[in-house]
Parts: C-alpha cells; sequence; structure tokens
C-alpha cells in the first residue's frame, strides 16, 4: 500500500502538472518526486507541506483514508467457542471487535504500516500429536524464534500481522480466535483467572493461535481432538520438547519443584502446563506427575498462590497504541483524531509522544 505516493501522483496529475514540474517548485529532484510516487521513500513533512502547497491542497489531504466498509457479518468466529447467552453476547462481542478493527486498519492505512498476515504452516495438515510436534517446530522455524523463551507473545504475533483484542466480559470463554475478511484476529477476555495470572494468558493465546494455523483432517478429527491439539500445540509452543529433554531427559533421576518454578519464570508457562508437557512427552510417569501435582496444590493450600511470577509481559496488545504515538509524533494525524480511534482522551494523549524532535 502506498496511500500518500498515490495521492500525490493522483493530484499532480489533477493539476496539469509533470514530475519536473512539481520537483522544481518543490526544490526537490524529479527522482525524488519519482519515489515518493511509486512508494521507494516517503517524504518527511516539511517536504510533503511544500507539496501541499504547491498543488493547493490541505497537508492532511494526504493522510485522509477511505471509510472501510466492514459488516458484522464478515467477523467469523471458530466453531466450538463457549459464550454465555451465545447469539446475544456473540453480537456484543462482534460488535467491539469490528469497530476496534476498523480504527486499526484506519490506523494502519495512515501510516501505510499494514502488515500482510503469512501462514508459516499454510499447507501442512495435522492428523497426530506429533503432527503437532512438527508443526510448532515449522513455525518456530520460519518465524525465526529457534528454542528460545517467548517474552511477549502478544507482541510477536501483532508482528506477523494478527491482531490482539482484549476485552473484559463475563463469558465461559477466556479467549476467541477468528477472522475479519482475510485478517486474523485473537480476542482475549482479561477477566477471571486472566486477570490473575498471565501464564493462563499466554496459554490461552497460543491454545487460539493453533486454532488459526493449523489445518486439520477434518474427517477423522472431531472437534474435541481439535482442542486437545491445540493444547498441546500451545504447550509445545511455550515450551518447546527438546528444551524439556535437554533439562529433563538424560541422566536426570529427580525433579524438584523449584526447578519448575524457574522454568514458569522463564518460559512463561503455568506450573501445571509444564507438569502435563513432560508427561505427555514421557519425561515422567503417571505416578511421578500425580505425586508432583500433589506437592503443588499443597504450596497452594497453603497460601502460596503464585508460586513463581511470570513478569517479563502482562501480554496486554501494544502495536495500535504505538501506532497512535508514531501518527501522533509524524503530525499523520490531530489528537481530535487520535482520540477518536483509540479511544484515550485528548488529555493523556501527550504522554504518548511527550516531546518531538525532527529527523529531517
Amino acid at each position: 500500500m502506498n496511500t500518500i505516493g498515490s495521492k500525490i501522483s493522483d493530484l499532480r496529475k489533477q493539476a496539469n502538472m509533470s514530475l519536473q514540474g512539481l520537483a522544481d517548485q518543490v526544490d526537490v529532484s524529479k527522482a525524488a518526486i519519482q519515489q515518493y510516487e511509486n512508494g521507494a521513500s516517503i517524504p518527511g513533512n516539511q517536504i510533503l507541506k511544500r507539496i501541499a502547497t504547491v498543488l493547493g491542497v490541505d497537508f492532511w489531504e494526504f493522510f485522509r483514508v477511505p471509510k472501510f466498509n466492514i459488516s458484522i457479518e464478515s467477523v467469523k468466529f471458530r466453531d466450538g467457542n463457549k459464550l454465555n447467552n451465545a447469539t446475544e453476547e456473540e453480537n456484543e462481542v462482534k460488535k467491539h471487535v469490528l469497530s476496534i478493527v476498523k480504527n486499526y486498519l484506519e490506523l494502519e492505512s495512515i501510516l501505510e504500516a499494514k502488515i500482510d498476515f503469512k501462514n508459516p504452516i499454510e499447507d501442512f495438515i495435522v492428523h497426530s500429536n506429533a503432527d503437532v510436534e512438527k508443526a510448532v517446530k515449522k513455525v518456530r522455524r520460519k518465524w525465526k524464534i529457534g528454542n528460545a523463551p517467548i517474552d511477549s507473545l502478544t507482541e510477536l504475533l501483532e508482528d506477523k500481522g494478527i491482531k490482539i483484542i482484549a476485552l473484559e466480559r463475563d463469558t465461559k470463554s477466556g479467549g476467541l480466535s477468528g477472522w475479519v475478511n482475510n485478517i486474523p484476529l485473537i480476542v482475549i477476555n482479561n477477566s477471571g483467572a486472566h486477570k490473575r495470572e498471565t501464564t493462563r494468558k499466554r496459554f490461552t493465546i497460543a491454545h487460539e493461535l493453533g486454532h488459526l494455523l493449523m489445518k486439520f483432517d477434518i474427517t477423522n478429527i472431531s472437534e474435541d481432538l481439535e482442542e486437545i491439539f491445540c493444547n498441546r500445540f500451545a504447550a509445545a509452543f511455550l515450551f518447546v520438547d527438546e528444551v524439556a529433554f535437554e533439562k529433563f531427559g538424560k541422566n536426570r533421576t529427580s525433579i524438584s519443584l523449584g526447578e519448575l518454578k524457574d522454568l514458569k519464570e522463564t518460559y512463561g508457562i503455568s506450573i501445571q502446563s509444564i507438569i502435563f508437557r513432560l508427561s505427555s512427552l514421557k519425561l515422567i510417569d503417571d505416578t511421578i506427575k500425580q505425586e508432583i501435582i500433589k506437592s503443588y496444590d499443597l504450596l497452594l493450600d497453603n497460601g502460596d498462590e503464585h508460586f513463581g511470577n511470570y513478569t517479563k509481559s502482562d501480554e496486554a496488545p501494544i502495536r495500535f497504541r504505538k501506532l497512535i504515538r508514531i501518527a501522533l509524533t509524524e503530525k499523520r494525524i490531530e489528537k481530535n483524531k487520535a482520540s477518536e480511534l483509540s479511544g484515550i482522551p485528548i488529555d493523556e494523549l501527550q504522554n504518548l509522544a511527550i516531546k518531538n524532535f525532527d529527523l529531517i
């Protein structure tokens, strides 16, 4: 997308002005105007103001975008999401999501900052648990994150073009995933367990990511089995099997809750999920699993509710707020427009862009 360049080109042609003619009046080279128009470079605000003056238009004309005509029918959640008063609640959630996505797309258009989502396992069909583990490895490899901990899952997914939307509603569902046209989205419910424990929120986000990315053999896989596979995807994505084997495989004869606490704080996965992950990888048997769970439950009963805290990220969506800051800093939008798009009161917007320093 090249909104600014296209508008310069259109307005120049409407004014019957040549590339050289506009370049001479703006005091830049003809090549520079060509680069602006084809999107090879973006003019700074001072040059853009000169172009606006020469073409006889308002400076803000370059940043106006068409309204996005997205209907509520275009918001599609996957089957299997559980909502209280399903139809009524789903419509309310869809309205909320629709409003946010429309504002998001308008802001991306203004800044020419759209990220096209590409599914890294588009052609991979999942039939089994082994396929889920393969899917995770493919995603991590193509996204170049190896086996490392993912400090902020939300930031990673936003950078890949997935819209993360947070809301707080009294529903049975901790998370939803779906599409608005061709835009993938994950809706995370910040109420209940997600408010108390970030690792629970991370697991839900990773679970919904599994639904977005994985394609299943629909002739043999039931809805319940799909949920099981997505739980496995979430655990594997947060805590890769190779890391588990390295830490608890060869030459290990015992395991401590202290180690599990360290893993929780490093990888952002709950202790319960780590225990079940080790069991699914056959690194511990059912007897040991039950003993660890019993010891952990005893800790919780004694008041140590947050045995190990994940502090690297609260997994709040941040990209939209960052784009608002950039748009204000670059003077692409005025404060009233920023407030309209973000819902942030005008008097609080100053905190987003405290002081600007011109680079050009």
